[in-house]
């Protein structure tokens, strides 16, 4: 059988130290090559956590440049690409300006991610680094920790789930910009960043307290500058002992900045940056207590293109990432103390009519997992408060961070929860009338499935055991198998089915068979 030919693909990232586009052919996720790839090293974060802003002659640079990229995908005939930027220009004030320029000056369309989704396509190939080599499941905690120039992703693998993940606003390069030089210069330098850092990461040291951390898994570009003081070359996967990193920090902490730039032979850009990244990765080792660490070479962009091909071949790494993310908001839930049972006949039931009703409702894969986590976490506002949980389900939604969601994505979750049991969507609803007119209807669809689905566990008994959903006309007729009496049941559904006629325009009818 002749093998079909490879599919191209091109992910460019315009992140705050960097620039880089990689080109791949690939047939399936086993078989990618890089055909092209070229990085330039840039300033932005720096002018970013600087003034707030990223100069129009860093972008004019950056167009210049990204019209290089624009030759070289159309040398190879890629018309499949993505261009996403990360933290200087996602926190940069001008950022509408700048992404007009470059869509005026290149043609290039800039998707722009926040911290979670960043996270989230870093710690996508990195699973698959550590999957690849057989580790995933060979300790019972593993600690994935991402620094950025500007942010700091901790994420808790244990025992083939998620259990914590925690973004900040601290990165190596950030950190330094947080103090002016006279303070950088301080004998008492030292100690305030210790302390800086300390109180920052502290919601974290709480987390962890309850985990067995036997493996801390590093990733992002100051691992670069880590091995180099090490003496280590950079590989895909690189271990390093403890003590091994222990003196490296004792000798970093005696040397003044003259002395780093000479000792590790650094430009004084890299060096200002050795000692917050040095005591930020001293703060996180005295966190966890590892037996070991590993740092990883992967970056944003492998994530993107690994994503990106699993998605297009159906790889079954998709799912296993995606099973994690569920795992995740099942963690959430525990947090809020919410009732898992009665959560996930919701998710059952939902999806079960979701399913059924893919006929008349079009939505697709993406609106699904978004009613699933919704379903899932749809009560923790019950740990605030009982009166009003509906809005306080919708405040954690929004108050928590997702890894692999957008805000937009985030919102409607959140608004899923808060319309799950009573209320019609309204524009007099600051939560609802803040979504795009497209977002308004996906919510409004999921919040009617949802409500159904809450009402078939209203009692929290899990009194239905199976349900057949048949779409007959304009009816939709749900039959369900129950051994006991389920009049509350019965009476909820048919409260609820009223707005899912509004939205769907059709008859929704719950009926009982005995088991």
């Amino acid at each position: 059988m002749a093998r079909h030919a490879p599919d191209r693909f091109a992910a460019i990232h315009v992140g705050s130290e960097q620039i880089g586009v990689q080109i791949v052919e690939y047939t399936s996720l086993e078989d990618v090559k890089i055909v092209e790839q070229s990085y330039r090293q840039v300033m932005l974060g720096e002018e970013t956590f600087k003034t707030g802003r990223v100069s129009f002659a860093a972008v004019s640079e950056i167009c210049e440049l990204l019209k290089g990229y624009r030759r070289l995908l159309s040398e190879y005939g890629v018309r499949d690409y993505r261009l996403v930027a990360t933290t200087a220009i996602r926190e940069a004030q001008n950022q509408p300006y700048i992404i007009d320029q470059i869509k005026v000056k290149t043609g290039f369309s800039v998707e722009v991610v926040e911290m979670p989704q960043e996270i989230f396509y870093k710690y996508v190939s990195l699973v698959k680094t550590v999957n690849d080599r057989g580790l995933l499941d060979s300790c019972d905690g593993m600690l994935f920790v991402d620094i950025s120039s500007g942010g700091l992703g901790f994420t808790l693998y244990e025992n083939g789930n998620l259990r914590y993940q925690q973004n900040m606003h601290i990165g190596a390069l950030r950190i330094k910009e947080s103090f002016d030089k006279n303070q950088r210069d301080s004998a008492y330098f030292h100690q305030a960043l210790s302390e800086y850092i300390s109180s920052t990461i502290e919601p974290v040291e709480k987390e962890m307290s309850r985990h067995d951390v036997e493996r801390l898994v590093l990733s992002g570009p100051e691992t670069k500058l880590l091995l180099k003081m090490l003496g280590k070359e950079q590989a895909k996967t690189t271990y390093v002992s403890l003590s091994e990193f222990s003196s490296l920090y004792k000798q970093v902490r005696s040397l003044n900045l003259p002395q780093i730039i000479k000792t590790f032979n650094l430009s004084e850009h890299k060096a200002e940056i050795v000692l917050p990244t040095i005591v930020l990765y001293s703060q996180i080792l005295s966190l966890t207590n590892p037996k070991e660490i590993l740092i990883l070479s992967d970056q944003f962009i492998d994530g993107v293109v690994i994503k990106h091909i699993a998605e297009k071949t159906g790889h079954p790494h998709n799912e296993l990432i995606e099973s994690q993310l569920v795992s995740l908001c099942w963690e959430l839930g525990k947090k809020y103390y919410y009732d898992p049972t009665h959560a996930a006949a919701v998710e059952k039931w939902s999806l079960l009519l979701f399913d059924k009703m893919a006929r008349i409702h079009g939505l697709g894969i993406r609106q699904r997992l978004l009613l699933k986590l919704a379903a899932i976490l749809h009560d923790i506002g019950k740990h605030v408060n009982l009166r009003r949980h509906y809005f306080y389900s919708y405040r954690l939604i929004i108050s928590s961070d997702f890894m692999g969601f957008s805000e937009a994505e985030k919102h409607i979750m959140a608004n899923i929860a808060y319309y799950h049991s009573k209320g019609s969507p309204s524009d007099n609803d600051a939560n609802f009338a803040s979504l795009t007119p497209a977002q308004k209807v996906t919510v409004s669809k999921l919040s009617a499935i949802i409500r159904l689905a809450d009402a078939m566990d209203r009692s929290h008994r899990q009194k239905v055991k199976q349900a057949e959903i048949a779409l007959r006309g304009e009816e939709l007729v749900i039959t369900v198998t129950s051994d006991e009496d389920i009049s509350l049941e019965g009476w909820t559904f048919a409260d609820k089915a009223d707005f899912f006629e509004d939205v769907f325009g059709i008859k929704a009818t719950l009926i009982r068979r005995a088991g």
